[in-house]
């Protein structure tokens, strides 16, 4: 009898072999033989050999006595299949010298899927798992009908037949999440600016309160800036020929642009949950998934996959994925339904150490609105499990998806069978649960709730190919999450930032949004727009002036003349630019010419006023018009 825990670091415990170093250390209890050292055929999963283990010789947390409490409470090794474990071949690596923390998790993807999978595959006692495997009977006794309402819900539907493309984003986006936003940009700034010294000359000083109104207009601005790519931020106020943008100016300057996207906010820092990774940005997702699925109700087929907001910054949750065009960023779990849109989403945080089976707690708690209505779930082999399929059968939802060869309970004939292209082998078992494998280019094994091993035959390139149905209903329905990045990807407003959760909050609001509100545009009209038309006139509209009532927080181009003022003491401490003529010098020269050669005065004599068409600057040579 005993337990498996995932450890991060071992400690140096009394009687371990001297050099070796183990990932996942079986503890024995009391009475039980010493442990064994074996490797899993589908986890090389490791234990030490003929080792005597002491819990006093580990240091644990709270949390953590807690979780192997609850891992004696919850599992048992009866439960293993012994006759998957085989001898170790691995070879024995360096065990670290300095007692470390015992931890039930570990930091990368690799270990923590092999650990659920292990977990899932051998020690669950909930989950049903049939050894009875048999040649398909091409009736599936658990096909559940699906008799839902599909598309956009009515009455909207009804109510937005002649509507813009604003009606339908104002849908996803309303005016509920802007008062938000500006309430906690201003809190932010409020406590941002009292808490730090800003200097004199900070544009920090200038801060005034935002509203709605400005909200959406800075939303307009970077959703305009997506469409219209310029290397600098700067060049979208610059009054070169080339480069220059003349909209920008008329919306907000750029001062105030920057000072917006300095404060952007959307929780109180006060009063969130410490423990919560993503308590900055979570108000946002949950106010955005209730709209997502309020007013939109997805087809039979759905999917599950992850997408990837690229960011390089420094976060506990970063990904790496050297298969993606941004190798390093942030990963969204999305739930998407053909043609693209997207019904809810979660931000992957790390490892949870509460969190066992993580992998199919994300995909029930994506899916958990969806439960008892008969839909089809697709996955790729990183979530496709006979677990997941089970628990998705007891929710009356299918399950259809690529599966990996060492997952558990699979039948060995049909893994491992050895086909020639063309040909397939599939068993089920008395659940309707189907196991099949298919010879293309190479070989591809797939799971389904729903299909047997019925052949269709499809024409390509003027050729017949025979397929499993199953496969083709999973190509289907699989590309929903690429289609719907693949969308939001064109014309993205994406832009290099210092604070994660504000790019994430551009991700959301500037591109699922606009790809969902487009989505219901389209279908809804029965129309053919083009997502760079449908964000074109999301930017009309975002960036139109504010109603009368409202006040306008756009500064305007000072015209005054100004003075310069003798400052006390030597010229050589006191010497300094002209305020005024520097920052007009930098809007028409750039900083380096400004600072590098206007003159610098220390007299009180009146400096030039700067006309309408008239730029008058100070130069070490003497005065150029």
């Amino acid at each position: 009898m005993g337990y498996i825990v995932t450890v991060k670091y071992i400690a140096e415990v009394t009687g371990a072999p001297h050099g070796a170093q183990i990932q996942k250390i079986y503890f024995p209890v009391p009475g039980a033989a010493p442990a064994t050292r074996y490797t899993s055929s589908a986890l090389a999963l490791t234990v030490i050999e003929h080792m005597d283990l002491a819990m006093e010789d580990f240091e644990f947390t709270q949390d953590e006595w807690k979780q192997i409490n609850a891992l004696e409470i919850s599992f048992s090794i009866a439960s293993i299949n012994n006759d998957a474990l085989v001898e170790s071949d691995s070879e024995p690596m360096q065990l670290p010298k300095k007692k470390r923390r015992l931890v039930i998790a570990s930091d990368s993807d690799s270990d923590s899927e092999s650990a659920e999978n292990f977990v899932a595959a051998n020690i669950s006692q909930n989950d049903r798992i049939s050894s009875k495997w048999s040649r398909p009977k091409r009736r599936q006794p658990s096909v559940i009908p699906f008799t839902e309402f599909e598309g956009m819900k009515p009455p909207y539907s009804n109510l937005l037949k002649e509507a813009g493309p604003d009606q339908y984003y104002d849908l996803l986006v309303p005016e509920e999440i802007l008062e938000m936003i500006a309430e906690q940009t201003n809190l932010f700034a409020s406590q941002n600016i009292t808490a730090r010294q800003t200097k004199p000359g900070s544009r920090s000083h200038s801060w005034k309160p935002t509203n709605k109104t400005e909200i959406k207009q800075f939303l307009g601005l970077v959703l305009f800036m997506g469409v219209v790519k310029l290397p600098k931020l700067a060049y979208y106020w610059s009054k070169d020929k080339i480069l220059g943008q003349t909209f920008p100016a008329t919306v907000m300057s750029r001062n105030r642009f920057e000072l917006l996207l300095q404060y952007l906010h959307f929780s109180d820092n006060l009063s969130v949950d410490r423990n919560d990774r993503i308590a900055k940005i979570r108000p946002l997702i949950d106010a955005l998934n209730a709209t997502f699925q309020k007013y939109y109700s997805p087809k039979e087929d759905v999917c599950v996959d992850e997408s990837q907001v690229p960011f390089r910054g420094r976060i506990i949750f970063r990904q790496y994925n050297k298969s993606k065009r941004h190798k390093y960023g942030m990963k969204l779990f999305k739930l998407c339904t053909v043609p693209r849109y997207t019904c809810k989403l979660n931000l992957y945080s790390g490892k949870n150490i509460d969190a066992i089976n993580t992998t199919p707690t994300n995909v029930m708690a994506l899916c958990e609105n969806i439960f008892d209505k008969g839909h089809t779930l697709a996955t790729d082999n990183w979530y496709t499990s006979l677990q997941l399929a089970y628990r998705l059968l007891e929710k009356q939802t299918h399950l259809i998806g690529t599966l990996r060869k060492n997952r558990g309970g699979l039948p060995k004939a049909v893994v491992d069978s050895k086909l020639q292209k063309g040909e397939t082998m599939a068993m089920e078992n008395e659940d309707g649960v189907t196991v099949l494998k298919w010879k293309d280019k190479r070989d591809v094994l797939m799971l389904s709730t729903k299909h047997s091993d019925k052949i269709a035959v499809v024409v390509k390139k003027g050729k017949q190919i025979r397929k499993p149905k199953v496969i083709l209903d999973y190509n289907k329905s699989k590309g929903s999450v690429d289609m719907s990045d693949q969308m939001g990807a064109y014309s993205s407003p994406l832009r290099k930032t210092v604070k994660w959760y504000r790019k994430l909050a551009i991700e959301l609001l500037l591109n699922t949004a606009v790809v969902n509100a487009w989505v219901m545009y389209n279908e809804n009209k029965q129309s053919k727009s083009s997502i760079v038309d449908f964000r074109r006139a999301l930017i009309n509209y975002l960036t139109r002036p504010a109603d009368s009532q409202e006040i306008i927080i756009n500064e305007r181009p000072k015209r005054l003349k100004h003075v310069l003022k003798l400052k006390e003491g030597k010229v050589r401490d006191t010497r300094r630019f002209c305020v005024q003529c520097y920052k007009d010098s930098v809007q028409e020269f750039g900083r380096k010419v400004a600072k590098n050669k206007a003159k610098k005065y220390s007299s009180t004599a009146p400096c030039r006023s700067r006309s309408t068409n008239k730029v008058t600057v100070s130069m070490a040579g003497g005065e150029k018009k």
